[in-house]
């Protein structure tokens, strides 16, 4: 047997073992509950019922959302609870699959695309612990990314109008996305920015002429003071520098004070890399990536079932690796992988100083995938070859 075949059997056992627990945790979560999703649909009925969502009993936890971003759960609402948490987890879960499709036609545009690639990257994915977090908790994570790559798709094939829409929507659906607006802001796309501010104007429109626009009052006065509390922030699922700087000081002016200037230099750090290369546009998929890396990074609520969105990172910084041959560095791109898919299921016992160190495993994977992006694109400069390479 070839070394081809023998890795070909390999990742398609690994695709089979994967595809069985993928299967069980969208079959466990669909036979339970699945919280978040439980919040957006009761905060949907609610709103459809002429109440405030925000001040709903029956709710598991508050919503951090918009109104606007309860417009996607109406559909939903036509179905009794339970057939409509099982809807949305196989939607979920399906988009794992054109997730990737998505990504490889972003990356390696009209070649073909090797079975076993994806089947890998498939089976990467669903063994990570964020995939079966938003999975379990009813995230709307993977449609929301699965739409970031289809903007992109679209933009890389300059249909800028089509990409700003949809830009717009996923901002609608998802605010946190509002992040990518600075991408294509240095990029100079007006027409895609244009195209989505216009498509979020007209949504919040929309809500506030059939629901009224007391909501948007009640949600900035009442909903973002809450979000903008550092308190709480060391637990464990919070894996931005936030959480990492919670986790070593309870002072909230320190852990406010430090965050600021840890994410102003990560952020002006992007922005370098992006704005100083802007007519490279062989670096589009690493400055996307670098992108969705820092975002994860800066939010001071990211919990561990965002960095599904890491998927793209992962294989753009892989491929790019395989390119330019520098197999060296596979093994940190291991390291991060295995730092982000793992999971303490017991955090309570580690969580005093200094031990509490080790429950920023995330965190750290993503500020390694950080690093190996950053150094890719600044790797792409003639003159800075001698130098890093």
């Amino acid at each position: 047997m070839t070394s081809q075949g023998f890795i070909r059997i390999c990742t398609a056992f690994l695709f089979f073992v994967a595809l069985i627990i993928l299967i069980r945790s969208v079959y466990l979560t669909i036979s339970t509950f699945a919280p978040d999703f439980s919040v957006m649909w009761t905060g949907t009925r609610s709103l459809l019922l002429n109440r405030n969502p925000y001040t709903d009993p029956k709710l598991f936890t508050g919503i951090g959302y918009p109104p606007d971003s309860l417009l996607f759960y109406i559909p939903l609402t036509l179905s009794p609870y339970g057939i409509a948490q099982g809807i949305f987890v196989l939607l979920s879960a399906f988009s794992i699959l054109g997730i990737i499709l998505l990504l490889f036609k972003i990356i390696n545009g009209n070649k073909r695309i090797k079975w076993v690639d994806i089947l890998l990257v498939f089976s990467l994915v669903a063994f990570s612990f964020p995939t079966k977090f938003t999975l379990g908790m009813g995230q709307n994570n993977l449609l929301v990314f699965l739409l970031l790559l289809f903007l992109y798709y679209l933009y890389k094939t300059k249909r800028e109008v089509g990409s700003g829409i949809i830009l717009g929507l996923s901002i609608s659906f998802k605010p946190i996305f509002i992040f990518f607006l600075l991408f294509f802001l240095l990029k100079k796309q007006w027409k895609i920015l244009i195209t989505s501010v216009l498509t979020i104007i007209f949504v919040i429109l929309a809500t506030t002429a059939i629901f009224g626009g007391y909501l948007y009052i009640y949600y900035i006065k009442q909903v973002i003071p809450l979000l903008l509390d550092f308190s709480g922030r060391e637990i464990y699922y919070n894996q931005g520098f936030m959480g990492f700087i919670s986790r070593l000081t309870t002072s909230l002016v320190l852990r406010s004070n430090i965050n600021i200037a840890l994410s102003l230099s990560a952020i002006l750090s992007v922005f370098w890399l992006t704005y100083s290369k802007i007519e490279n546009r062989k670096l589009d998929n690493l400055q996307l990536s670098l992108f969705i890396i820092i975002l994860l990074l800066v939010d001071t609520r990211s919990w561990q079932h965002h960095f599904v969105w890491l998927v793209f990172p992962f294989v753009v910084i892989f491929e790019e690796l395989r390119r330019i041959k520098l197999k060296a560095l596979y093994p940190a791109l291991v390291l991060a992988y295995f730092l982000v898919s793992w999971n303490f299921k017991n955090p309570t016992k580690f969580m005093e100083f200094p031990v509490s160190l080790i429950l920023s495993n995330t965190f750290y994977g993503a500020l390694l995938l950080f690093v190996l992006n950053s150094y890719l694109i600044i790797r792409s400069d003639p003159k800075k070859l001698r130098l890093f390479g």
